[in-house]
């Protein structure tokens, strides 16, 4: 049985107090609305309690919230060998470690199967450089400077080869010296680069006499052109040119052969014809020439003039050339009046280029160079073209003086080419700014010198060549920008690197006058800089000393030099 109860906690709580039934009744009223509690017990649990007899006083005790103390071991143990607890405890164990097992299986799949995190790719010597363009006219001039390179380390040298491309294949005596060069070089850790060009032949040449005589092996062997039609005003048997191509040498590209009653190509002289690159066994007398000097001991082969080893077919008239990049006061005798889209850059030259590439990588076990010598722009790789075979793609020489330098450098950059960069002479500055530079530096051996030609090495070049095997220089962030000059309008240029992590490094070029410049567009760099380096005659010029800390918003730099500073990245620069 249930009985209800309605009353206010202060009744409860003051049942010993001494109240009238009327003043008790109103309190109860009172409070009647105030924290209503309302409990439903059982009357078996009341506890009543008689305090004063006399007054007829009695108080009941009710336990509303009795708790459940849960079961005694007696009560528990009726069920500890009951079979369906029994195999209800089994069914639970077994679950809970065929969870835990598949969770920890789940847990090394993840860590066994998760992507790993790629360590950057490492350079090859080449991309890290620096590399030499050696001029010489000898191989024995050329190993004097052997050990200056070793100073600098060098990993490779562009030089030249023989007299003319195709003598290896009849007379190996050039082949011979190089060998020993080759060979003297490797002990001081530097690979030679062959320089070549495929294009031509002189008209002396054993292959245009007979191609010129028709024999029936080299009579494909260069472009030879057809031509009934005669100019009127000239009073010759010889026809006219087959077309109004230009040669590189501002002539006509067309010369007459009177045996053979033909044109033949000549883009770079009369006295060098043209080779037939469409010709498949002329693309095998070069193949050979490649293979003999990779035999050699070549690290790698540079091609010059390859852009124009191939010309349309049929030879169709040249545009000329209008609107940006056009030269201003070029008529059309000469080569700049003329676009060149049929003798230059043709679809067939990609496999061409990717052909050989294969043949000087199958000839090394080593890392080899395959590129091209760039003289402008835009270069090869710049165009919607399949590069992918250049290793390292080359930029064309570049004057930090001009307007746009920076620009011109940011869109090279992303290819990581081989570039020389310029000024009004060759000099250590510029040299020690391309240290910093996503491409291979390409130097030149008057760079080498000391300040004030001075007959020692630099040792200013030395310091920043060694940035090179830098991690922030081999897999950091770039930026190239130009930094306005205070109270200018003039700028300079700047160049940035930086790595998590890592000390981050920007290089400042001034190629004008002496000016402070401001550095704050550069997106990593903080509040100020430290010194890392700078020439002797940049110092004398600067007064700046080592680890010297300089406002990021007001660098001096002094004309036609270069400094190097060294920070701490901006939290989150990377990104």
């Amino acid at each position: 049985m249930f009985i209800e109860f309605r009353t206010s906690k202060s009744s409860l709580h003051k049942s010993r107090d001494k109240v009238s039934a009327d003043e008790a009744e109103e309190r109860l009223l009172q409070k009647e609305e105030e924290a209503k509690i309302t409990t439903r017990v059982d009357m078996a649990d009341a506890k009543y309690v008689v305090e004063d007899h006399r007054n007829g006083d009695a108080k009941i005790e009710l336990d509303a919230n009795k708790r459940f103390t849960g079961l005694t071991k007696e009560e528990l143990m009726k069920y500890a060998e009951d079979p369906f607890w029994v195999r209800l405890r089994w069914f639970m164990f077994v679950l809970f470690w065929s969870l835990w097992l598949c969770m920890l299986a789940g847990a090394i799949a993840i860590i066994v199967r998760a992507p790993r995190c790629v360590a950057p790719e490492p350079k090859t010597r080449y991309e890290t450089g620096p590399l030499l363009d050696l001029d010489l006219a000898d191989y024995t001039t050329a190993e004097s400077h052997l050990e200056t390179l070793q100073q600098f380390q060098v990993s490779g040298v562009f030089a030249s080869a023989c007299q003319t491309t195709y003598e290896v294949l009849e007379d190996s005596s050039c082949l011979d010296k190089f060998k020993q060069f080759a060979e003297k070089a490797k002990n001081y850790g530097i690979k030679i680069i062959v320089d070549l060009t495929a294009n031509f032949v002189p008209t002396s040449h054993p292959w245009f006499q007979q191609s010129e005589n028709s024999s029936e092996q080299y009579s494909e062997y260069f472009i030879w052109v057809k031509s009934d039609e005669h100019d009127p005003e000239l009073n010759t048997s010889i026809p006219k040119p087959p077309n109004d191509w230009v040669s590189t040498v501002n002539t006509g590209a067309w010369s007459w052969s009177d045996k053979r009653k033909e044109f033949y190509l000549h883009q770079y002289g009369e006295g060098l014809a043209d080779l037939n690159f469409h010709n498949p066994n002329v693309v095998k007398q070069f193949d050979e020439v490649i293979r003999l000097w990779m035999k050699a001991g070549a690290g790698g082969i540079r091609l010059h003039n390859v852009r124009q080893l191939l010309v349309s077919t049929p030879p169709l008239s040249e545009l000329p050339h209008t609107g940006a990049g056009s030269t201003p006061g070029a008529d059309h005798s000469q080569y700049p009046f003329w676009k060149h889209s049929r003798t230059s850059d043709q679809p067939q030259l990609d496999p061409l280029l990717a052909h050989w590439s294969y043949i000087v990588e199958q000839a090394s076990s080593e890392p080899t160079v395959f590129t091209l010598a760039e003289p402008s722009r835009p270069e090869l790789f710049m165009l919607q073209r399949n590069t992918s075979c250049l290793r390292p793609p080359s930029g064309a020489p570049l004057d930090l003086a001009r307007t746009g330098a920076a620009k011109l450098l940011a869109e090279r950059l992303p290819r990581w080419p081989a570039i020389k960069l310029t000024d009004d002479k060759p000099d250590e500055e510029t040299a020690v700014f391309s240290m910093l530079l996503p491409a291979a530096p390409v130097m030149v051996l008057e760079q080498l010198a000391g300040d004030d030609n001075d007959t020692t090495p630099s040792e200013s070049l030395k310091h920043a060549i060694s940035l090179r095997t830098d991690a922030s220089i081999q897999h950091g962030a770039w930026v190239v920008t130009d930094a306005p000059v205070h109270n200018s309008s003039d700028t300079m240029l700047a160049v940035a690197r930086w790595k998590a992590d890592h000390s981050g490094y920007v290089s400042v070029y001034n190629p004008g006058a002496p000016g402070v410049v401001s550095l704050s567009s550069v997106r990593s760099l903080p509040s100020s800089l430290a010194v890392h380096h700078v020439s002797k005659n940049t110092k004398l010029a600067s007064n700046y000393t080592s680890n010297q800390s300089v406002d990021t918003e007001s660098v001096f730099v002094p004309g036609k030099s270069a400094v190097i500073f060294s920070y701490v990245p901006k939290d989150g620069a990377e990104n």
